[in-house]
């Protein structure tokens, strides 16, 4: 074919579909994510809690096994709600660990190296985006909490049996909700630093802060003005005065300072100021040119 006859042509081949491009950004997060053999085999080791709750099952549902062990177990070691939001709590922390070292390094660079604005120039809006990196987070988290508890749930009410299925069945509800309540959270609050920090280290220094560092503050804020209203500052302890109650466990249990604890309005009221100023910050910094005025 002759040079002058190479003329442009628009693209004529089938288009992705415009509810589904989101997931185009997702797709390359993924497999950019699982390059990495090091997140590969962590994301491995987030089920070996599932595994050995499988395995405690077996045992406590076979005296065969019980007694090869020599061991017995009574009723104290019962499967309900609270072994449910024992597991699935540490299971949440497993999938915070593993956003933890997802989440920033898969906004970063596409702020270092000036992709956020090849991404937009296409026909891809800023929610399309963000909701595509939010659903890597949100597969990553789904597929080490709810998901496994409601495996686990069905061969709970499979070897038990005698009804335990209908009088746990709001358990399911409490699974749902708890791990989606906590993808909500992590994502927006994990992908609200990244962006407004853009450095990979400094993101997750600052993630791992708001985690670790800011309930040690809460408490001596408490201790300094002899109040209990510094723990709305403390996230992971009002995520679990929010995990209790989904799971109608016990106030009671396993709280020495019972009686100092935050009202549960205060509590979900913290988490919803969490998730609206982490929506403000992605709305103020994700922009694909950032005008500096000097």
């Amino acid at each position: 074919m002759a040079v002058y006859k190479r003329t442009y042509k628009t693209y004529d081949g089938p288009l992705t579909p415009a509810w589904s491009r989101f997931g185009v950004v997702a797709r390359y997060s993924f497999s950019t994510l699982f390059k990495s053999r090091i997140f590969t085999i962590f994301t491995m080791l987030c089920f070996v809690p599932v595994f050995f709750a499988i395995a405690w099952m077996y045992v406590i549902h076979s005296p065969l096994v019980q007694q090869m062990l020599g061991v017995r177990m009574g009723s104290a070691l019962q499967i309900n709600n609270q072994w449910f939001s024992q597991l699935l709590w540490a299971q949440a922390w497993m999938g915070f660990m593993l956003a933890t070292a997802a989440t920033p390094g898969m906004v970063s660079r596409d702020f270092a190296n000036h992709a956020l604005q090849l991404y937009l120039c296409r026909p891809l809006s800023r929610l399309e985006y963000l909701v595509g990196k939010i659903s890597v987070i949100a597969v990553l988290l789904s597929a080490v909490t709810w998901i496994p508890g409601l495996l686990l749930f069905a061969l709970q009410a499979q070897l038990e049996s005698h009804g335990w299925a209908w009088d746990h069945l709001y358990l399911i509800g409490s699974i749902v909700l708890s791990g989606w309540l906590w993808i909500a959270v992590i994502s927006l609050l994990m992908l609200a630093l990244s962006v407004w920090v853009k450095w990979r280290i400094a993101a997750t220094g600052l993630i791992l802060g708001v985690f670790f560092l800011m309930p040690g503050f809460a408490e001596a804020f408490n201790a300094i003005l002899r109040t209990k209203w510094g723990r709305v500052f403390n996230l992971p302890y009002v995520l679990n005065l929010i995990w209790e109650q989904i799971y109608r466990v016990d106030p009671r249990f396993g709280h020495i300072n019972y009686i100092n604890r935050l009202p549960m309005w205060s509590a979900w009221a913290t988490v919803l100021t969490v998730c609206l100023i982490s929506a403000w910050l992605l709305n103020q910094k994700l922009k694909a040119r950032e005008v500096e005025r000097g």
